[in-house]
């Protein structure tokens, strides 16, 4: 089977009889022999052009048909099917380029005309609509760019025109085409009025985005270095684009979103069990580093110059925040820690407004925070932790050892703003000698502001249950005072010092660490907080609630407090994001949706032998309660509130609003509300994009249990039911718990009931093999569930295709077909008697050992619908042919069936048509004779 030309004629044998599979094969096979003439490569190319056509795969059809082409540059067939390949991928300038010479080559070739009619009108509107861009570019350019234009809101209308046409590809090559980069340096960047500026940098953003050439030609001819400087500026729409913008210019430009791309590939292979390379990191080219380090070391710089704005230093905080670590991001980290980065981001962290050091905003703090964690979470070696806790200590010792008070008050804002990021270092700094004690003499001193910044510190030190025997128990005595006497500011500071420590006994009813009555009053003040106060006491009411309502009958007060719950919502829907963790907090304590340990009754009953503590449930926690909270959660407008959370990037916070809706979900009467008010798309992008892994199980797992009783036309409407299929999927993982299992088959089964292009998208994702392993699962409900959603999967062709391929599919669901349970027989049989309208599968049936048996049980069935079921399958398998007809004529199969036809119950009509029928068949094929010559 060495010959080219055998194996080529093989192959054209194969790719008559339809066999594509094979004659590919043979093509294959044939070009990889040595000492092929060019004309027989060109012969084979262009065939192999045409299994790839047949096939689908337009690219390869294009690979090869370009390769027939060297050998033959004006092959009419190679030409013919590029053209075809091209279309088939949408290249309709190409196709039509084909097309176009392939007239000229051979006029009289029929096959192309029709091609050429088709592609002709396409190219011509084409030609038009780019004509009509090019006028439209042109006379925006016209109006944008002409600064001595005195109708203002004309020339930002036509700036946001271009921001617009910078988004469509053809639009945005021609604005760079047509020296736009060029215009919008000089004209737009150097406007004095900033919303000009504004608009042209939004242009540039929408031009780099997905573009590595136009990102590259702006690096050029705008350059990095004013980019960073109109950054600085103090206007925060103008920080924010240019914030946008540098994105752009990093991943677009050094192609870290193909990078990315690859690492959420080799994420997913993973978690799929599949063999997978190394661990991908991102490698820069040398042009895109030089560029890449010459943005990081002017955000380093940015953080303590005084000339830069207060947005403009946040804006540098997001992007390090992004893109520092080494793993999933460009890789600053290590350079990072070379640099005087780490002081800079601690003096951010200590800045107060009133000192006026730096220009700060009420986030600052927190950007500051979130980018020393992200630093110290991605250290990977004690030498690199002990470089940052060693800078660290030298800033800190700086400031403690300096006469000014002023720099001892900025120590301990920066500590406290350390202790909510990498708390151990804050927890470090905080073992300092004198620190303590610097931080009880402000509590102490008469200084509003020095007491606000004291209790702030003493706060955040006691994040965990162990801390509270350290200084904030010692505290106590301070905080009650202040929280007494202090001014509200420091009151409500203090406040939530107090409900930490009345939060340490968690959920157990027999933990009291404050006095009877305590935690409700202290309860109570923050409910008057939050209903009363400013925004930013509100803020630390909500925080201090978030502890106390670990407890139930603070639980119960608040949500006898209507006002309160509102006003939580409100907090949460207007307030900055700092305050969305707390507020989403609340809410999962009142739905009772953190995670609850199982602990066996045994291990509990040891305990107590052992008289060692074991918590208690609270009365007021048990189901009646927690759902009467959550039925009246959802009166107070509860989904809207978490569709307006659900917009924080936070994937902590994300994951608490996934907990939530879980048990919002779990109240079916619920159901219809959260699809109401827009809940069902919410879960959709938490089930899909930035969440945690747990976090995305729980809002796949809240969306299965809204598409079990809902119509998915209802509650997935267009686009969105195909969107839903992928984390139902998800769930279907062996990891994933049996009720998620069960619900992921149940809601699989409603939606492929849809549409044959939901089971299309069902197939795509690889739900099938999904599916199946389910059906042979020892648990009877998910063996059920999963036989029933593959009984709506066979009415689609490819799920058909894969049943009449060489494996036992079919045979097992036969045999299910005899089972006792009846809801696996009705859903196994359903299953059956579609797919017994294919030969191929009659032909499996009549192969398995009891399958006469079997049917004869189905068609004498005493329920109707089965005896239906069993009937329409016999009619099938009379109607493939005439071998498999006899089987049944020849068995006692025969006379059950004729049977049935004397049966003149209603119920029964169907069953009796199909067997009619099946008598029929018999009669054509000439097996046995018309009743009236018996």
């Amino acid at each position: 089977m060495g010959d080219s030309t055998v194996l080529k004629e093989e192959g054209n044998t194969y790719f008559k009889a339809g066999d594509y599979d094979k004659a590919l094969a043979c093509y294959t096979q044939a070009l990889d022999l040595s000492n092929i003439k060019d004309t027989e490569k060109n012969v084979i190319y262009k065939n192999r052009a045409a299994v790839h056509l047949k096939k689908g795969a337009f690219e390869l059809a294009v690979e090869d048909a370009t390769k027939a082409l060297e050998f033959a540059p004006n092959d009419p067939k190679a030409l013919f099917r590029r053209c075809q390949a091209y279309e088939g991928l949408d290249k309709v300038d190409e196709a039509f380029r084909d097309a176009a010479l392939l007239m000229k080559i051979d006029p009289s070739n029929k096959a192309i005309t029709p091609t050429f009619k088709r592609l002709n009108p396409i190219i011509q509107q084409k030609v038009k609509e780019q004509s009509s861009m090019t006028n439209k570019v042109s006379q925006m350019f016209n109006l944008a760019f002409d600064n001595k234009c005195e109708d203002h809101d004309k020339r930002k209308q036509a700036i946001n025109n271009l921001i617009v046409l910078a988004r469509e590809e053809a639009s945005a090559t021609m604005i760079c085409k047509y020296n736009g980069l060029e215009r919008i340096k000089t004209s737009l960047l150097e406007e004095r009025d900033l919303s000009l500026v504004v608009g042209g940098i939004r242009i540039l953003a929408c031009l780099s985005k997905e573009s590595k050439e136009r990102s590259r030609e702006i690096i050029e001819k705008i350059g990095v270095n004013k980019i960073m400087t109109l950054m600085a500026m103090d206007s925060s729409e103008l920080a924010s684009s240019c914030c946008t913008l540098l994105q752009n210019l990093m991943v677009y430009g050094s192609e870290f979103d193909l990078f990315t791309t690859k690492l959420e590939k080799y994420k997913e292979d993973k978690k799929k069990g599949e063999r997978v390379g190394p661990y991908p990191y991102f490698i820069p080219d040398e042009y895109s580093q030089e560029y890449i380090d010459q943005i990081f070391y002017q955000l380093v710089k940015m953080l303590v110059n005084k000339k830069v704005s207060a947005h403009g230093r946040d804006s540098a905080m997001e992007i390090m925040i992004k893109h520092i670590e080494r793993l999933s991001g460009i890789g600053w980290m290590k350079k990072f820690l070379f640099t005087e980065g780490i002081e800079g981001l601690l003096t951010v962290a200590g800045t107060l407004k009133v000192h006026n050091t730096i220009p700060v905003t009420e986030h600052s703090r927190m950007h500051a925070s979130v980018c020393l964690s992200k630093v110290w979470d991605d250290t990977m070696s004690d030498k690199e932790r002990e470089i940052f806790k060693e800078k660290c200590n030298e800033y800190f010792k700086d400031l403690f050892t300096d006469e000014i008070l002023e720099s001892k008050i900025e120590a301990i804002e920066a500590i406290s703003t350390l202790l909510q990021g990498p708390y151990e270092v804050g927890n470090m700094i905080l073992g300092t000698e004198g620190v303590v004690q610097l931080m009880f003499a402000l509590a102490n001193s008469e200084n509003a502001l020095h007491q606000r910044i004291a209790v702030e510190a003493i706060v955040h030190s006691a994040s965990k249950k162990n801390r509270c025997t350290g200084i904030l128990k010692e505290a106590v005595p301070v905080l009650k005072k202040l929280y007494q006497h202090g001014e509200d500011e420091t009151r409500v500071r203090a406040l939530v010092g107090l409900c930490k420590l009345g939060s340490f006994g968690g959920t157990d009813a027999s933990a009291k660490p404050m006095a009877d009555g305590s935690t409700l009053t202290l309860a109570k003040v923050c409910r008057n907080f939050l209903k009363n106060a400013a925004d930013d006491m509100r803020k630390w009411a909500a925080e201090g609630m978030a502890y106390l309502s670990l407890d139930a009958e603070v639980k119960e007060e608040l949500m006898a407090d209507t006002p309160a719950i509102e006003a939580l919502f409100d907090l949460a829907k207007r307030i900055d994001k700092n305050s969305v963790y707390a507020s989403v907090t609340i809410l999962v304590n009142l739905t009772n949706s953190y995670d609850k340990q199982d602990v066996m009754p045994e291990l509990i009953e040891m305990a107590k032998f052992a008289k060692q503590h074991v918590p208690e449930d609270h009365p007021k926690d048990a189901q009646k309660y927690l759902s009467a909270r959550i039925h009246k959660l959802a009166e107070c407008g509860l989904v809207n509130a978490l569709v307006a959370l659900a917009k924080t990037e936070s994937k902590n916070s994300r994951e608490l609003l996934s907990r939530v809706y879980m048990a919002l979900a779990t109240e079916e009467k619920l159901r219809g509300l959260i699809v109401q008010q827009g809940g069902a798309k919410s879960l959709l992008q938490l089930a899909l994009e930035n969440n945690t892994d747990v976090g995305k199980i729980l809002a796949a797992h809240a969306l299965a249990k809204v598409a079990v009783t809902m119509d998915p036309q209802v509650a997935f409407p267009g686009q969105r039911m195909y969107e839903v299929v992928r984390p139902m999927i998800h769930l279907l993982h062996v990891e994933r718990s049996s009720l998620q299992n069960f619900e992921a088959l149940l809601a699989l089964t409603n939606l492929a009931s849809v549409s044959d292009s939901v089971r299309n998208r069902i197939v795509t994702e690889g739900g099938i093999v999904a599916i199946e392993q389910y059906m042979f699962e020892d648990h009877e409900k998910l063996k059920i569930a999963a036989t029933e959603c593959m009984c709506n999967m066979v009415m689609n062709e490819k799920v058909v295709k894969l049943y009449e391929k060489e494996n036992d599919k079919v045979k097992l669901m036969l045999l299910y077909c005899g089972e006792e349970d009846i809801s696996l027989v009705k859903a196994a049989a359903g299953a059956v008697a579609i797919l017994s309208i294919s030969e191929i599968v009659c032909q499996k049936i009549v192969g398995v050992a009891p399958w006469n048996e079997i049917l004869q049980t189905l068609v004498a069935n005493e329920m109707a619908e089965l005896q239906h079921r069993g009937c329409y399958i016999v009619y099938n398998m009379m109607c493939a042919n005439k071998e498999i007809a006899e089987k049944i004529v020849e068995s006692q199969l025969f006379e059950i069936l004729m049977a049935v036809t004397k049966i003149d119950l209603p119920d029964r009509k169907k069953a009796k048509e199909c067997c009619e029928e099946a008598l029929n068949k018999a009669v054509e094929y000439g097996l046995v004779k018309p009743r009236d010559e018996d």
